[in-house]
Protein backbone atom coordinates (compact mmCIF):
# COMPACT_ATOMS: atom_id res chain seq x y z
CA UNK A 1 0.00 0.00 0.00
CA UNK A 2 1.28 3.46 -0.94
CA UNK A 3 0.62 5.19 2.38
CA UNK A 4 2.23 8.44 1.22
CA UNK A 5 -0.20 8.61 -1.68
CA UNK A 6 -3.13 7.63 0.51
CA UNK A 7 -2.42 10.39 3.01
CA UNK A 8 -1.98 12.95 0.23
CA UNK A 9 -5.38 12.02 -1.25
CA UNK A 10 -6.88 12.27 2.23
CA UNK A 11 -5.34 15.73 2.68
CA UNK A 12 -6.80 16.89 -0.64
CA UNK A 13 -10.23 15.55 0.32
CA UNK A 14 -10.22 17.25 3.73
CA UNK A 15 -9.32 20.64 2.27
CA UNK A 16 -11.45 20.38 -0.88
CA UNK A 17 -14.52 19.36 1.11
CA UNK A 18 -14.15 22.37 3.38
CA UNK A 19 -13.70 20.29 6.54
CA UNK A 20 -10.41 22.02 7.34
CA UNK A 21 -8.17 24.75 5.99
CA UNK A 22 -4.73 24.22 4.50
CA UNK A 23 -3.25 25.95 7.56
CA UNK A 24 -5.08 23.54 9.89
CA UNK A 25 -3.60 20.56 8.07
CA UNK A 26 -0.13 22.07 8.35
CA UNK A 27 -0.52 23.04 11.99
CA UNK A 28 -2.33 19.95 13.33
CA UNK A 29 -2.71 17.00 10.98
CA UNK A 30 0.62 16.94 9.17
CA UNK A 31 2.59 15.96 12.28
CA UNK A 32 0.18 13.14 13.15
CA UNK A 33 0.24 11.79 9.60
CA UNK A 34 4.06 11.90 9.67
CA UNK A 35 4.00 9.55 12.65
CA UNK A 36 1.64 7.21 10.76
CA UNK A 37 4.16 7.02 7.91
CA UNK A 38 6.99 6.36 10.37
CA UNK A 39 5.02 3.43 11.78
CA UNK A 40 5.08 1.78 8.35
CA UNK A 41 8.76 2.55 7.70
CA UNK A 42 9.87 -0.33 9.92
CA UNK A 43 10.88 -3.95 9.48
CA UNK A 44 7.53 -5.18 10.75
CA UNK A 45 4.90 -2.63 9.70
CA UNK A 46 1.38 -2.82 11.17
CA UNK A 47 -1.03 -5.19 9.42
CA UNK A 48 -4.29 -3.86 10.84
CA UNK A 49 -5.91 -0.83 12.42
CA UNK A 50 -5.42 -2.05 16.02
CA UNK A 51 -1.76 -2.81 15.31
CA UNK A 52 -1.23 0.67 13.85
CA UNK A 53 -2.91 2.41 16.79
CA UNK A 54 -0.96 0.27 19.22
CA UNK A 55 2.30 1.14 17.45
CA UNK A 56 1.50 4.85 17.71
CA UNK A 57 1.08 4.59 21.48
CA UNK A 58 4.85 4.02 21.67
CA UNK A 59 5.47 7.60 20.56
CA UNK A 60 3.23 8.92 23.35
CA UNK A 61 4.13 6.27 25.95
CA UNK A 62 4.97 8.92 28.55
CA UNK A 63 1.68 10.78 28.05
CA UNK A 64 -1.21 8.37 28.65
CA UNK A 65 -4.53 10.17 28.48
CA UNK A 66 -2.88 13.30 27.09
CA UNK A 67 -4.72 15.53 24.67
CA UNK A 68 -2.07 15.22 21.94
CA UNK A 69 -2.13 11.43 22.16
CA UNK A 70 -5.93 11.53 21.95
CA UNK A 71 -5.77 13.69 18.81
CA UNK A 72 -3.23 11.29 17.28
CA UNK A 73 -5.61 8.36 17.72
CA UNK A 74 -8.61 10.31 16.48
CA UNK A 75 -6.77 11.64 13.42
CA UNK A 76 -5.43 8.20 12.53
CA UNK A 77 -8.85 6.59 12.94
CA UNK A 78 -10.42 9.27 10.75
CA UNK A 79 -7.86 8.54 8.03
CA UNK A 80 -8.58 4.81 8.18
CA UNK A 81 -12.37 5.25 8.17
CA UNK A 82 -12.14 7.46 5.10
CA UNK A 83 -9.84 5.02 3.30
CA UNK A 84 -12.15 2.09 4.07
CA UNK A 85 -15.21 4.06 2.92
CA UNK A 86 -13.41 4.92 -0.32
CA UNK A 87 -12.56 1.26 -0.92
CA UNK A 88 -8.82 1.95 -0.71
CA UNK A 89 -8.31 -0.28 2.33
CA UNK A 90 -10.12 -3.53 3.23
CA UNK A 91 -12.54 -3.12 6.11
CA UNK A 92 -11.64 -6.50 7.59
CA UNK A 93 -8.16 -5.23 8.43
CA UNK A 94 -8.34 -1.47 8.60
CA UNK A 95 -11.75 -0.48 10.03
CA UNK A 96 -10.67 1.25 13.28
CA UNK A 97 -12.29 0.28 16.60
CA UNK A 98 -15.11 2.50 17.83
CA UNK A 99 -13.63 2.67 21.32
CA UNK A 100 -10.23 4.41 21.29
CA UNK A 101 -9.83 4.60 25.06
CA UNK A 102 -7.42 1.64 25.29
CA UNK A 103 -5.08 3.46 22.87
CA UNK A 104 -5.53 6.93 24.36
CA UNK A 105 -4.82 5.62 27.83
CA UNK A 106 -5.67 7.16 31.17
CA UNK A 107 -3.78 10.06 32.67
CA UNK A 108 -1.97 9.33 35.91
CA UNK A 109 -2.35 12.88 37.17
CA UNK A 110 -5.31 15.20 37.56
CA UNK A 111 -5.74 17.53 34.62
CA UNK A 112 -5.73 21.25 35.36
CA UNK A 113 -8.73 23.09 33.94
CA UNK A 114 -8.08 26.28 31.99
CA UNK A 115 -9.82 29.01 33.89
CA UNK A 116 -11.35 32.47 33.28
CA UNK A 117 -8.96 35.34 33.86
CA UNK A 118 -10.20 37.65 36.60
CA UNK A 119 -10.78 41.33 35.83
CA UNK A 120 -8.31 42.54 38.48
CA UNK A 121 -5.64 40.38 36.88
CA UNK A 122 -6.52 41.65 33.39
CA UNK A 123 -6.03 45.25 34.51
CA UNK A 124 -2.81 44.45 36.37
CA UNK A 125 -1.36 42.71 33.30
CA UNK A 126 -2.27 45.62 31.02
CA UNK A 127 -0.36 47.96 33.35
CA UNK A 128 2.61 45.57 33.46
CA UNK A 129 3.01 44.77 29.74
CA UNK A 130 5.80 47.05 28.45
CA UNK A 131 5.35 46.57 24.69
CA UNK A 132 2.42 48.61 23.36
CA UNK A 133 1.85 46.16 20.48
CA UNK A 134 1.50 43.09 22.69
CA UNK A 135 -0.47 45.12 25.22
CA UNK A 136 -2.98 45.98 22.48
CA UNK A 137 -3.25 42.32 21.46
CA UNK A 138 -3.92 41.34 25.08
CA UNK A 139 -6.49 44.12 25.52
CA UNK A 140 -8.41 43.03 22.41
CA UNK A 141 -8.53 39.41 23.59
CA UNK A 142 -9.67 40.39 27.08
CA UNK A 143 -12.24 42.98 26.03
CA UNK A 144 -13.87 41.03 23.19
CA UNK A 145 -13.20 37.42 24.17
CA UNK A 146 -11.17 36.77 21.03
CA UNK A 147 -9.31 33.65 20.03
CA UNK A 148 -5.62 34.56 19.59
CA UNK A 149 -5.85 33.66 15.89
CA UNK A 150 -8.68 36.17 15.40
CA UNK A 151 -6.32 39.09 16.03
CA UNK A 152 -5.18 38.79 12.43
CA UNK A 153 -8.75 39.02 11.13
CA UNK A 154 -10.04 42.30 12.55
CA UNK A 155 -11.65 45.10 10.51
CA UNK A 156 -13.28 48.43 11.21
CA UNK A 157 -16.75 48.80 9.67
CA UNK A 158 -18.69 51.98 10.33
CA UNK A 159 -16.80 52.59 13.54
CA UNK A 160 -17.28 49.04 14.87
CA UNK A 161 -14.78 46.25 15.12
CA UNK A 162 -15.58 43.10 13.16
CA UNK A 163 -13.91 39.71 13.16
CA UNK A 164 -13.79 38.01 9.74
CA UNK A 165 -12.14 34.80 10.95
CA UNK A 166 -13.86 31.63 9.73
CA UNK A 167 -13.18 28.65 11.97
CA UNK A 168 -14.02 25.34 10.31
CA UNK A 169 -15.21 22.66 12.74
CA UNK A 170 -17.35 19.55 12.72
CA UNK A 171 -20.44 21.64 13.48
CA UNK A 172 -19.86 23.99 10.55
CA UNK A 173 -18.05 27.20 9.75
CA UNK A 174 -18.21 30.35 11.84
CA UNK A 175 -19.45 33.57 10.24
CA UNK A 176 -17.96 37.08 10.42
CA UNK A 177 -19.33 38.88 13.46
CA UNK A 178 -19.47 42.31 15.03
CA UNK A 179 -17.51 42.48 18.26
CA UNK A 180 -19.29 43.68 21.38
CA UNK A 181 -18.06 44.85 24.76
CA UNK A 182 -19.93 43.44 27.73
CA UNK A 183 -22.20 45.93 29.55
CA UNK A 184 -20.35 45.22 32.80
CA UNK A 185 -16.90 46.04 31.39
CA UNK A 186 -16.54 49.80 31.92
CA UNK A 187 -12.79 49.34 31.98
CA UNK A 188 -12.89 48.05 28.40
CA UNK A 189 -14.97 51.03 27.28
CA UNK A 190 -12.28 53.35 28.65
CA UNK A 191 -9.68 51.69 26.43
CA UNK A 192 -11.46 53.02 23.27
CA UNK A 193 -10.15 50.08 21.24
CA UNK A 194 -12.50 50.53 18.28
CA UNK A 195 -11.82 54.27 18.00
CA UNK A 196 -8.05 53.79 17.94
CA UNK A 197 -7.71 50.42 16.20
CA UNK A 198 -5.13 50.04 13.44
CA UNK A 199 -3.94 46.59 12.30
CA UNK A 200 -0.40 47.93 11.96
CA UNK A 201 -0.28 48.55 15.72
CA UNK A 202 -0.46 44.82 16.49
CA UNK A 203 2.72 42.75 16.98
CA UNK A 204 4.02 40.46 14.21
CA UNK A 205 2.47 37.01 14.58
CA UNK A 206 2.63 33.90 12.44
CA UNK A 207 -0.59 32.89 10.72
CA UNK A 208 -1.93 29.77 12.40
CA UNK A 209 0.43 30.17 15.36
CA UNK A 210 -0.84 33.33 17.04
CA UNK A 211 -1.65 31.42 20.21
CA UNK A 212 1.92 30.13 20.44
CA UNK A 213 3.40 33.57 19.77
CA UNK A 214 1.27 35.26 22.44
CA UNK A 215 1.99 32.49 24.93
CA UNK A 216 5.74 32.84 24.36
CA UNK A 217 5.58 36.59 24.93
CA UNK A 218 3.49 36.27 28.10
CA UNK A 219 5.76 33.56 29.49
CA UNK A 220 8.59 36.12 29.50
CA UNK A 221 6.56 38.48 31.71
CA UNK A 222 7.14 38.17 35.48
CA UNK A 223 3.56 39.04 36.47
CA UNK A 224 2.07 36.47 34.08
CA UNK A 225 4.27 33.73 35.56
CA UNK A 226 3.39 34.82 39.09
CA UNK A 227 -0.32 34.60 38.25
CA UNK A 228 0.18 31.21 36.60
CA UNK A 229 1.61 29.88 39.84
CA UNK A 230 -1.31 31.30 41.82
CA UNK A 231 -3.86 29.69 39.50
CA UNK A 232 -2.00 26.37 39.51
CA UNK A 233 -2.02 26.37 43.32
CA UNK A 234 -5.83 26.32 43.05
CA UNK A 235 -5.78 23.45 40.54
CA UNK A 236 -6.44 25.78 37.62
CA UNK A 237 -4.48 26.68 34.52
CA UNK A 238 -3.80 30.15 33.13
CA UNK A 239 -3.40 30.35 29.33
CA UNK A 240 -3.99 33.06 26.68
CA UNK A 241 -7.44 31.52 26.11
CA UNK A 242 -8.26 32.50 29.71
CA UNK A 243 -9.09 35.94 28.30
CA UNK A 244 -11.81 34.35 26.18
CA UNK A 245 -13.00 32.22 29.08
CA UNK A 246 -13.23 35.33 31.24
CA UNK A 247 -15.45 37.04 28.66
CA UNK A 248 -17.84 34.08 28.63
CA UNK A 249 -17.87 33.86 32.41
CA UNK A 250 -18.69 37.57 32.86
CA UNK A 251 -21.35 37.39 30.14
CA UNK A 252 -23.23 34.69 32.05
CA UNK A 253 -22.55 35.39 35.71
CA UNK A 254 -22.52 39.20 35.75
CA UNK A 255 -24.54 40.19 32.67
CA UNK A 256 -26.92 37.23 32.86
CA UNK A 257 -26.93 36.82 29.07
CA UNK A 258 -28.41 33.57 27.67
CA UNK A 259 -26.04 30.98 26.13
CA UNK A 260 -27.46 31.48 22.61
CA UNK A 261 -26.61 35.18 22.70
CA UNK A 262 -23.14 34.70 24.17
CA UNK A 263 -22.32 31.94 21.67
CA UNK A 264 -23.24 34.25 18.78
CA UNK A 265 -21.14 37.07 20.22
CA UNK A 266 -18.14 34.76 20.58
CA UNK A 267 -18.44 33.14 17.18
CA UNK A 268 -19.25 29.50 17.85
CA UNK A 269 -22.25 27.19 18.11
CA UNK A 270 -24.43 26.87 21.20
CA UNK A 271 -23.36 23.21 21.53
CA UNK A 272 -19.69 24.18 21.53
CA UNK A 273 -20.38 26.98 23.97
CA UNK A 274 -22.18 24.78 26.46
CA UNK A 275 -19.60 22.01 26.20
CA UNK A 276 -16.74 24.43 26.83
CA UNK A 277 -18.17 26.70 29.50
CA UNK A 278 -20.59 24.58 31.52
CA UNK A 279 -17.61 23.34 33.55
CA UNK A 280 -17.61 26.62 35.50
CA UNK A 281 -21.26 26.37 36.41
CA UNK A 282 -20.78 25.47 40.08
CA UNK A 283 -23.23 25.75 42.95
CA UNK A 284 -22.38 29.42 43.51
CA UNK A 285 -23.25 30.25 39.89
CA UNK A 286 -26.49 28.25 40.06
CA UNK A 287 -27.50 29.89 43.35
CA UNK A 288 -26.79 33.34 41.92
CA UNK A 289 -28.84 32.62 38.78
CA UNK A 290 -31.79 31.41 40.85
CA UNK A 291 -31.57 34.49 43.11
CA UNK A 292 -31.63 36.79 40.08
CA UNK A 293 -34.59 34.91 38.60
CA UNK A 294 -36.49 35.16 41.89
CA UNK A 295 -35.79 38.90 42.04
CA UNK A 296 -37.05 39.42 38.48
CA UNK A 297 -40.16 37.34 39.21
CA UNK A 298 -40.85 39.35 42.38
CA UNK A 299 -40.51 42.65 40.52
CA UNK A 300 -42.80 41.40 37.73
CA UNK A 301 -45.45 40.32 40.25
CA UNK A 302 -45.34 43.67 42.05
CA UNK A 303 -45.68 45.55 38.75
CA UNK A 304 -48.73 43.52 37.73
CA UNK A 305 -50.33 44.14 41.13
Amino acid sequence: MDWNGLIERYREYKIRSGEIKESTWTRVHRHHMKLVLEAFATRQPPRSAPQLLDRLTLHWADKPGGRTRQIQMQATSALLRWAVAQGQLPATQWEPPTDLRPFVGRSRSAKAVTTPLEVDHILALVRALPDTRWRLAFQLMAAYGLRPEELQHLQLRDGRLWCTYEKVASRGKTKPRALRLLPCDDWAVDWKLAEQFCPGDLPPMRSGFCGNDIRQYLHRRPLWNKLRQEYEAKGEKLVPYSCRHGYAHRAHVICDLPPKVVAAAMGHSVQTHLAAYSRWCGDDVVDDAFAKAAHRFSESTQTQA
